[in-house]
């Protein structure tokens, strides 16, 4: 397959570009398009080749600014946090994981939970931990834990952890219900769904009725394919609409 086929396989492409076009013209494919050389290295990446309109940058400086302020300036506070969640899961991952002859889970992973669960916090520029952002980090410090053990007790944790793993999905199948309701509601009201090709929702009062669940951020079931498997879609501002086929 020859030579280049070889640079551009073990190297990757841009480096071959740069390679062979030289530095300059590289540059100038980098910089004179107003994209940063993180922008052509994700957009070329086959990985997004059929999602490019998906992808939305964020500015680079932008993004560094963002970081130094909540390092500055936000110190999310562990308050009101369910604590007896966090020790049931410690002891029984903890006993799970030695009755397999696992690696033992110790204090310092606790510690990571609530690490992970401020820098989540932080990221949003929140002043306290919620309950989400505990939930996700220990969705994330149960994963790292498992794929630690040896494949027999890593295939038992799973079935056994199953609750947290899919966590998101359990929330979803939640989230899908009270939208129903709000349609079911709406119908009601209206008198009959059949003289509607579709039906608009608040999206306020949707967020209201997920924060009774403990879910503040709906940015993920937004885009899952359960939710527009269901007939809905949201408009990315206020409205979100149930069509009837």
């Amino acid at each position: 397959m020859g030579k280049q086929w070889y640079q551009r396989r073990v190297h990757g492409k841009q480096w071959y570009q740069r390679r062979v076009h030289g530095k300059q013209w590289y540059q100038r494919r980098v910089h004179g398009g107003q994209q940063s050389e993180v922008e052509v290295l994700v957009l070329e990446n086959p990985i997004f080749a059929e999602k490019k309109s998906m992808v939305q940058m964020l500015d680079q400086d932008l993004l560094r600014k963002y970081i130094l302020f909540s390092k500055k300036t936000v110190k999310p506070k562990l308050h009101n946090i369910d604590k007896v969640k966090i020790a049931n899961f410690y002891a029984e991952l903890r006993q799970k994981a030695m009755e397999g002859g696992g690696i033992p889970i110790a204090t310092r992973h606790i510690e990571s939970i609530l690490r992970v669960a401020e820098a989540r916090a932080k990221m949003h520029l929140r002043d306290y931990v919620r309950d989400d952002d505990v939930d996700m980090a220990i969705r994330m410090v149960l994963k790292s834990f498992i794929r630690s053990q040896k494949l027999s007790v890593r295939t038992n944790l799973e079935r056994q952890f199953q609750s947290y793993l899919n966590f998101s999905k359990h929330s979803y199948e939640l989230l899908l219900h009270k939208l129903e309701t709000m349609v079911n509601d709406e119908t009601w009201y209206r008198g009959s769904q059949d003289a509607y090709d579709e039906i608009a929702l608040s999206f306020k009062d949707f967020q209201s009725k997920a924060a009774d669940l403990n879910v503040h951020d709906l940015t993920d079931f937004l885009k899952s394919d359960r939710f527009k498997d269901s007939g809905f879609s949201w408009d990315g501002k206020d409205r979100i609409v149930k069509a009837f086929s």
